[in-house]
């Protein structure tokens, strides 16, 4: 999230992340684990999903199921839809 706020996301490599983060999903029970082949957890679900829409590639796992996957913002780790409604600024 830190690269993201500093406008800076162009220095990770987009796709060995986000495949990464992918392979790391438990394709039977769901969930993201902290690496391949370990159990998945609460935790690394959320902040995998987060990773995953902040480099921009929630989307197009979005794109590939038919689904809509809300942006998550860097800042509060809450969908961006939902600090806008509630009117939160970030002090960056």
């Amino acid at each position: 999230s830190a690269l993201s706020i500093m406008g800076r996301v162009d220095w990770i490599n987009r796709k060995k992340l986000g495949q990464f983060i992918l392979n790391c999903q438990d394709d039977d029970d769901g969930g993201i684990a902290d690496r391949p082949g370990d159990m998945p957890d609460v935790y690394h679900t959320f902040f995998g999903l987060a990773g995953l829409s902040l480099i921009g590639f929630l989307g197009d796992v979005g794109e590939k199921e038919g689904r809509v996957y809300r942006e998550v913002d860097p800042v509060f780790a809450l969908p961006v839809d939902v600090v806008r409604g509630m009117g939160l600024k970030a002090q960056v």
